[in-house]
């Protein structure tokens, strides 16, 4: 993944009569427009492995400010006729402004083939607890399972719940690994808390559908194309 610190999600279903089209509005045309923007750095889209919402796609940002950013305004207040079209068939759709405020192990170096991402709260006089728990007990446990070789943390600057953690996979037997992640659960190998807010954890493992597209990649298609 990119250096930025901001991540932008959108997790979304869509009309089912529309589905085909939105896949090509959002490949041909969204994801593209969206990587001139400066300061998006990437975008990616990825299909839920089972559950909903059944697609999720990721920007990462120089920062969290980006989105504010008059060029993001732009896209957001002047859409194309095809996106005029496509955003109406949204169903169910969910948006996060993030800042990463943690990472932990291999975060460079490889491509995730499986994204598990996993959203929650925490009760405010528990935040630093929990935040200490997060980073020094749950997550390098989480990591420690054979296939897991990525974690990062986000905290939200618009959308709820508070918390973002997205953990990247690789991995034969996508069963066996989140079988083996749910059995640390409550053991020495994975201690819980009671800083977590368990009605607010929503989490769902995605994989990916496109390729990460770079802002490079999308400026060198336009310039072959003129």
């Amino acid at each position: 993944m990119a250096s930025g610190t901001g991540l932008l999600v959108i997790w979304t279903d869509v009309a089912p009569e529309y589905e085909a089209e939105f896949n090509e509005w959002y490949d041909k045309e969204h994801v593209p427009q969206l990587l001139t923007v400066p300061g998006i750095l990437t975008g990616r889209r990825y299909q839920a492995v089972e559950g909903k919402p059944k697609y999720i796609a990721m920007y990462e940002m120089a920062d969290e400010n980006v989105w504010e950013s008059a060029a993001f305004r732009e896209v957001r207040e002047k859409p194309t006729d095809w996106s005029r079209k496509m955003i109406p068939q949204f169903r169910n759709t969910q948006r996060g402004i993030f800042k990463q405020i943690f990472a932990y192990g291999d975060c460079t170096t490889k491509t995730a083939q499986f994204a598990l991402t996993v959203r929650l709260n925490t009760p405010q006089d528990h935040e630093k607890d929990f935040n200490t728990w997060y980073d020094e007990d749950h997550v390098p446990a989480l990591v420690g399972v054979p296939g897991v070789f990525c974690a990062r943390r986000y905290h939200a600057v618009d959308g709820d719940p508070k918390y973002l953690a997205i953990y990247e996979i690789e991995t034969n037997d996508l069963k066996a690994t989140f079988d083996a992640m749910q059995a640390r659960i409550g053991t020495d190998q994975m201690i819980m808390t009671d800083a977590l807010d368990m009605t607010s954890v929503g989490g769902f493992i995605y994989s990916p559908i496109t390729q990460r597209t770079t802002t490079e990649e999308v400026a060198a298609m336009r310039r072959k194309a003129s």
